[in-house]
């Protein structure tokens, strides 16, 4: 009797050990990064040229995985570290997983839903199209368009967000977002509302992309996270001369157009955004940016952007990019217009490694978002003393 039970605990065993292995074998977790370090001279710091070294593409490490559950379902998450490999320090203001922070699940046929800190919709299906979101320098945020005003090279990640992204039908993919602003007795306040829809047949992609935050100084805006549940007013989150004057709009709302059309070794990009900063003088935002009394009324950023990417070859990549940017202005103030150009060469040494040379310019001139005459302000740089600023970076990018 007692072997009889030894045998059938030890079928037991076997039979446990063999469903392990096999739950085991259809899971995955992998570990990928990007390690980037570049030397950049910028022509006018706040009235100085500088020399330092930098990165052009953001270096992260994360950690991605998922467990398959059955019937076409997964569960997926990721964890993804920014910092600076010139320093070694922590990148989105000190955040251990600044870059991304999420769990959901995943089906082949219904879609994905993700609830963390993470990317928006919006973001997901407009950014390849934009040099900046590219080839730019995304890491920099140099090659945006007037300081990131649309959002379009993630400068503002969102947080506390419930997410889906529909499955692809016929080239067709749609999705929706919502963050909590997380105040007790004020449900809508610090809200994000995203949505995007993009669609791909052949050399051809388009995507399209609307945004509304609420509160946005105390929202999607700096590295800090959401800081809506304790403002201070103090927190400088919209550091910049382009649109840093608007930080007491009550909303802000972004409409972005993109798409692309690849011939041969050419890809065309175009991309149209709109952004409004809604409600002026709404909220207080004493740590902004020497921004005038604002007490009514809004502003409106309309951009475009046409770029090209030209492989000479497998290895070379020549890319440049135009873009142009006009605010109207508010509240009696004359507005401002930003022409920028971006020229990138890319040379690959492996499917790894690759090195890089990126040149930018931008040109101001009218009247800033502060009420004075606007200057250059690169984004990812201090403004210029002056109405242009001219900026490069050459270095070497290993991903893994």
């Amino acid at each position: 009797m007692k072997t009889m039970k030894l045998k059938h605990t030890a079928i037991a065993l076997l039979a446990l050990s063999a469903f392990t292995g096999s739950a085991y074998a259809q899971s995955s977790v992998t570990l990928y990064g990007i390690v980037d370090t570049g030397l950049l001279y910028n022509s006018n710091v706040k009235g100085s040229s500088e020399f330092a070294m930098s990165q052009a593409t953001s270096s992260r490490w994360g950690l991605k995985g998922a467990e398959d559950l059955g019937g076409g379902l997964q569960s997926v998450f990721d964890l993804e570290n920014g910092f600076t490999t010139a320093t070694g320090t922590l990148s989105q203001g000190g955040l251990e997983f600044g870059r991304k922070a999420f769990v959901g699940l995943s089906s082949s046929s219904w879609g994905t839903v993700t609830l963390g800190r993470q990317y928006s919709v919006s973001n997901d299906f407009t950014a390849s199209f934009a040099s900046g979101g590219d080839w730019a320098a995304s890491g920099l945020g140099y090659g945006t368009r007037a300081s990131d005003v649309d959002n379009v090279d993630t400068s503002n990640r969102i947080e506390n967000s419930l997410k889906y992204e529909s499955a692809v039908f016929n080239g067709l993919q749609f999705g929706a977002m919502y963050s909590f602003g997380g105040q007790a007795g004020n449900v809508t306040k610090s809200e994000v509302i995203d949505a995007g829809v993009s669609y791909s047949n052949g050399p051809f992609k388009f995507g399209v992309g609307y945004d509304f935050t609420k509160d946005p100084y105390y929202a999607t805006f700096g590295d800090q996270g959401n800081s809506s549940t304790s403002a201070t007013g103090t927190n400088d989150n919209i550091n910049n001369t382009i649109y840093g004057g608007y930080a007491s709009a009550g909303a802000q709302q972004i409409v972005v157009v993109g798409g692309s059309y690849t011939t041969g070794p050419a890809t065309i990009g175009l991309v149209y955004s709109n952004t409004q900063f809604l409600s002026l003088g709404s909220v207080a935002a004493g740590g902004a940016i020497g921004a005038p009394k604002y007490t009514s009324g809004s502003a409106t950023f309309n951009s475009g952007e046409v770029n090209l990417k030209y492989m000479v070859n497998p290895a070379l990549q020549l890319s440049g990019a135009y873009i142009y940017t006009r605010n109207s202005g508010a509240d009696g103030f004359k507005g401002a217009s930003y022409n920028q150009f971006n020229l990138g060469a890319m040379y690959n040494l492996s499917t790894r490694t690759f090195l890089y040379a990126i040149a930018f310019y931008e040109k101001a001139s009218g009247t800033d978002s502060t009420g004075k005459a606007a200057v250059a302000d690169l984004d990812g740089s201090a403004f210029s003393a002056s109405n242009s600023q001219f900026a490069t970076i050459v270095g070497i990018t290993h991903k893994f």
